[in-house]
C-alpha cells in the first residue's frame, strides 16, 4: 500500500483505519500510526501526540465516527514510548462524558513502566482475545523493542499491528537499556509463526508480504552482527562509539550516536553467544572479538 497524507482516516484492512498523527519520533519518521479497529464498537491503538493541534485531529476525527453511531469503548498502547503514548489521557479526557469512562489498557510490563506518566486502567497479556465488533484480535506479547511491547493479529485477514516491531519508514531501535536483540528476533520468529498477510507498523506505510518482511528482519540483524564481528577482530579492542563509524558508514556524525546504541544490543547479543568478551570491565564498555571466533 502507498503512503497517503497525514490526518486522511485510511482503512488499511477489513475493519481497520489509520490516521498518522505529528509526534516527537526518530527521523526519518515525523508520524506516528494510530489505528482505530471496528465500526460501531471502536478501539482506538497508539494514540500517540503530545501536540494540541495533532490531538485534536485525532479527536475530531474520532467524533465524526461517533457522530455516525459508533463508541470508542477502549484506548489500547502498544508499548511505553512517548511517540506512542503521548496523547493517551488527552483523547480519554476528550472522550469523557457524563458516567463514560474509556480505559487506557497495555501489557503489565508497561503499566509498570508508564506508572506517574500514563494511568493505564486495565492490562493485556498474551494469549488474550480483543474483540472490536467481528474483528478479533489474538493479543500477542513481542518483547525485544520494549518489554511490554504487545502486537494483534486478526486471523481472518491476516493484518497485524505490529508497534514498533517492524518499521514502513526508518528502522527499529534496540536499546540494551530496556530492550533485548535476543528476545527481539525470538518476537520476529513468532509474529512469522502467526503467518501474516499484511503487517501495520507505527511508522510509515503498511507493509504487504509479511512473513517475507519478517525473513528479512531476522536476517539483516544477523547480517548486522557478522558485520560488528568483523569489523571489532579488524580493532582488536573497541566500543560501540569506536565501531559505529565502520559499521555505519553511511550515518551522518550527528546520527552516530544511535548506531553506537544499535552496536551495544548486538555486541551484548555476541557475549551471551560467545562471539565477543568484555575487555576488561564490563562498565566500561569496551569488547573484544573471542579468540574461538572464525
Amino acid at each position: 500500500m502507498t503512503s497517503v497524507p497525514p490526518h486522511v482516516l485510511e482503512e488499511v484492512a477489513p475493519g481497520l483505519r489509520r490516521i498518522a498523527v505529528r509526534t516527537p519520533t526518530l527521523p526519518p519518521a515525523t508520524h506516528t500510526n494510530c489505528y482505530i479497529a471496528g465500526h460501531d464498537r471502536l478501539t482506538v491503538f497508539d494514540p500517540a501526540s503530545p501536540w494540541d493541534d495533532e490531538q485534536a485531529v485525532l479527536a475530531g476525527a474520532l467524533d465524526a465516527l461517533e457522530a455516525q453511531g459508533a463508541r470508542v469503548e477502549r484506548i489500547v498502547l502498544t508499548h511505553h514510548h512517548v511517540d506512542h503514548v503521548s496523547g493517551a489521557q488527552a483523547l480519554q479526557a476528550h472522550l469523557a462524558a457524563g458516567d463514560r469512562t474509556v480505559p487506557i489498557v497495555a501489557h503489565e510490563v508497561t503499566r509498570t513502566l508508564l506508572s506517574g506518566v500514563v494511568p493505564v486502567d486495565g492490562v493485556l497479556a498474551d494469549g488474550d482475545t480483543l474483540a472490536c465488533d467481528d474483528v478479533r484480535f489474538a493479543v500477542v506479547h513481542t518483547p525485544g523493542h520494549a518489554p511490554g511491547h504487545l502486537v494483534f493479529h486478526d486471523p481472518a485477514s491476516g493484518a497485524v499491528v505490529a508497534g514498533d516491531m517492524v518499521a514502513g519508514i526508518g528502522t527499529i531501535l534496540i536499546d540494551p537499556v530496556e530492550g533485548d536483540l535476543g528476545d527481539y528476533l525470538d518476537s520476529l520468529v513468532r509474529m512469522q509463526r502467526l503467518d501474516p498477510a499484511l503487517l501495520l507498523p507505527s511508522h510509515g506505510p503498511a507493509l504487504p508480504e509479511a512473513r517475507a518482511v519478517l525473513g528479512f528482519y531476522v536476517a539483516h540483524r544477523h547480517q548486522r552482527t557478522e558485520q560488528i564481528r568483523r569489523a571489532l577482530a579488524g580493532l582488536g579492542v573497541a566500543t560501540p562509539v569506536d565501531l559505529a563509524p565502520r559499521v555505519y558508514p553511511e550515518l551522518p556524525s550527528e546520527a552516530l550516536a544511535f548506531g553506537a546504541v544499535q552496536i551495544l544490543a548486538h555486541l551484548t547479543w555476541m557475549v551471551r553467544h560467545g562471539l565477543a568478551a568484555h575487555a576488561g570491565d564490563p562498565a566500561d564498555l569496551r569488547f573484544e572479538a573471542t579468540p574461538a571466533t572464525p
